[in-house]
């Protein structure tokens, strides 16, 4: 049994990298893609979520390549959420 569902963190990395793959003039040395990559493959490996969105967030180049993209700070939202591990409610 796992403890934590991490779904929706993969998903969000998931469409990120997409959408970075799908953009070129962004990312020309694909430095952000392959770190989105590398922390949805550390997920797997039972790495806290908050400590992999933090280093996303805290990151200089990712962060250059979400403010270039459309829909970047829809990104950068969910990104600063994980990090503060605010994707749960408490009842």
């Amino acid at each position: 049994m796992k403890l934590n569902d991490n779904t929706e963190a993969k998903r969000i990395l998931s469409e990120l990298y997409t959408d970075i793959n799908n953009n070129k003039e962004i990312d020309k040395n694909d430095y952000s893609k392959d770190f989105v990559l590398k922390t949805y493959n550390l997920l797997d490996k039972n790495y806290s979520e908050t400590y992999l969105f933090g280093r996303l967030r805290d990151d200089r180049q990712v962060q250059h390549v979400l403010n270039h993209m459309d829909n970047g700070s829809k990104y950068q939202e969910r990104i600063d959420q994980l990090s503060r591990n605010l994707n749960y409610a408490v009842n």
